[in-house]
């Protein structure tokens, strides 16, 4: 049985019913003008005093950048994107989640949920910032947004069904103009809510404990856990949500659980989980396998390739995980041959394959060509998007390049509109603070 505290939630299609679009069918009409040449970022909101952040605009996508504590990171957060929080809130999740609902699930949260202390404090940081700068009402709950509301949105992907995708290719699977020949495309597939959508944004952590590490994530107004992350040693993690019999049952999540975007966002920003001194993929699987989980989800793993040859391993992971325990797929076991991994949303190794037309579409692809360039490996992500897709991106770890669309409202889900090229350092740049 399902988590019976959300059983109402909107399930998005993913492998299960979904269709895939005719090769050679027309497109529909974009209704978004062509990318511009990109600029530099220009400011957006000129941030008050106090305010441990900055939020910037990059060719029309809002990039946040804090700094600081938890708390500094959080209450920045708060105050620079309140209106957008509220947006998402009233306007989406609230529609996902009644409010009565939330309530059950905040408490039940609050009781069983494994939530790194950091994020708690982060999370009551953004209320705090919201109220300071305009007010933490939300109407659709008739109150004043808490943190613990918050934690609960933030942990919705154990809680739902959403579709996604990702390939990685590195080695003889590249071309030699992909930095150190490690790259990922991703597919977010969650909503076509327009809320959620012009809500999306590009935030970079950049905290103050030297324990810490930055991070650069792909999430929305509100949204502290890690969907599509990237740490600074260049370790990213893709999350897609996966089936089984071990998602989200009543029993599983009352013995508690570690909510799984929370849990990545802490992992990779802490700088070594496992004691060998270095942030690594290794980081990521130890950490997730000595978590307590409830769901059904699929972590795709990338590291930079040097680090890969130096561990004398393969760069990528896909990382299958459902309360009964977490299964490691390696290129070898993926059908793609050494060089290259994919996941949608079945779990080939714990469940065994099921029938997918986005699977069977990679694996295809990846035969016949044996090596992508940049381009081909981002056609190829554009022509699996599902109706729902959120956002693509392409991830480069050995030198931290992010590519990123941002679909917009009324947008076709296979625009070919140009993605949005971030450099690690533009986006964390100080600026004038």
């Amino acid at each position: 049985m399902r988590l019976a505290l959300l059983c109402a939630l909107v399930t998005v299609s993913a492998c299960r019913g979904a269709e895939p679009v005719a090769s050679g069918s027309p497109e529909a009409p974009d209704p978004v003008e062509e990318a511009k040449p990109s600029v530099a970022p220009t400011a957006v909101e000129e941030p008050e005093d106090g305010i441990h952040g900055r939020l910037t605009e990059v060719k029309g996508q809002r990039v946040l950048h804090v700094w600081g504590t938890p708390q500094q990171m959080g209450y920045a957060h708060g105050a620079l994107l309140r209106e957008s929080i509220v947006s998402v809130l009233d306007g989406y999740a609230l529609e996902v989640i009644p409010p009565s609902t939330l309530e059950t699930a905040g408490a039940i949260y609050g009781a069983v949920a494994d939530i790194p202390a950091p994020l708690r404090d982060e999370a009551e940081a953004i209320v705090e910032g919201m109220r300071d700068h305009g007010g933490a009402d939300i109407p659709s709950l008739g109150r004043e947004l808490t943190a613990n509301d918050l934690l609960v949105v933030n942990a919705m992907t154990d809680l739902l069904a959403i579709g996604c995708s990702s390939l990685s290719a590195w080695g003889e699977g590249t071309d030699d103009a992909i930095g150190d020949g490690a790259r990922i495309v991703r597919n977010l597939d969650w909503s076509t809510d327009s809320e959620l959508l012009e809500n999306q944004v590009l935030i970079a952590y950049e905290p103050s404990n030297p324990d810490r590490q930055k991070v650069l994530s792909v999430a929305f107004a509100g949204y502290i856990g890690c969907l599509s992350c990237m740490n600074e040693a260049g370790v990213s993690a893709l999350f897609n949500m996966g089936y089984g019999d071990g998602a989200a049952s009543i029993g599983e999540a009352m013995k508690g659980f570690a909510p799984s975007n929370l849990m990545l966002r802490d992992v990779l920003e802490r700088r070594d989980v496992d004691g060998d001194g270095k942030s690594t993929a290794e980081d990521v699987e130890a950490a997730v396998r000595e978590q307590t989980h409830a769901g059904s989800w699929i972590l795709h793993v990338l590291e930079p390739n040097a680090i890969a040859k130096q561990n004398e391993r393969a760069p990528a992971r896909i990382l299958e995980v459902e309360a009964d325990g977490v299964h490691t797929r390696a290129p070898e076991s993926g059908g793609l041959g050494p060089s290259m991994l994919a996941a949608t949303n079945h779990l080939r190794g714990k469940d065994g394959p099921e029938a997918c037309w986005r699977y069977d579409r990679i694996e295809r692809t990846a035969k016949r060509k044996e090596s992508f360039e940049r381009d081909s490996m981002w056609d190829l992500a554009v022509e699996v998007r599902l109706d729902q897709v959120v956002h693509t991106m392409a991830l480069e770890p050995g030198t931290r390049r992010l590519e990123l669309w941002l679909r917009q409202p009324g947008e076709a889900e296979r625009s070919k509109r140009a993605p949005v090229v971030h450099e690690w350092d533009d986006v964390f740049s100080k600026g004038s603070r």
